[in-house]
């Protein structure tokens, strides 16, 4: 009986300390303000659609290691975003279905042809598609200057090269000029490359 009365006592001596003193004020942490800088955005990669066709070149002319000069040079490109300039054509690239931009302006380098005969898939937006429909109609070739990430390229021994460009941003469009030709064979990239005529002076 003396030992409970003796227990009841200090409950209630530490009952009535709390209520004199206060418990401690608990500490507020103050949150950290968020972070008000922006991370900068990572610039495109440099490099074009004419470097990504000569590295694909030189790759092929590892006769004795090909498949590991195509798996480096994949490896190099792939997963980077990249800015460049293609010419779509309506023809090419519906409302729905596949759509495809052509590459390469054959006279930008006439003396050095490009033959690759790849054309990057576009991933668009149904919205997308009928902006640049908008925007290129009534030309038959209306020049592109987009950016995207190059999220799928293949690179084979025995097949053209594959590849698809997603997350693409239209920056602008124009038409296409006259010192431009995206279609390899056309007349106007024929007679760039053609010789010039000899000129025989009379005697």
């Amino acid at each position: 009986m003396r030992r409970t009365l003796h227990t009841l006592l200090l409950v209630a001596t530490a009952i009535a300390s709390t209520a004199c003193h206060g418990e401690a004020p608990e500490t507020e942490t103050t949150p950290a303000p968020a972070s008000t800088s922006a991370s900068p955005e990572t610039a495109p990669d440099p490099r074009d659609q004419y470097a990504l066709a000569h590295a694909i070149e030189e790759a092929r002319r590892s006769y004795d290691d090909l498949e590991a000069a195509l798996a480096r040079t994949r490896a190099a490109w792939i997963d980077r975003e990249y800015r460049w300039e293609l010419a779509y054509v309506p023809a090419l690239c519906g409302p729905t279905g596949p759509c495809v931009a052509l590459p390469f302006d054959h006279l930008r380098d006439p003396e050095h042809p490009i033959r690759q005969g790849w054309l990057p898939r576009l991933e668009l937006e149904p919205a997308q598609r009928r902006q640049l429909a908008a925007r290129c109609e009534g030309q038959t070739r209306c020049v592109l200057d987009l950016s995207g990430r190059l999220s799928q390229l293949e690179l084979s021994t025995e097949r053209p090269p594959s590849l698809t460009l997603s997350d693409i941003e239209v920056h602008g469009a124009r038409p296409s000029r006259d010192d431009e030709s995206w279609i390899l064979g056309s007349r106007r990239t024929v007679a760039a490359r053609a010789p010039e005529p000899a000129v025989i002076k009379a005697g």
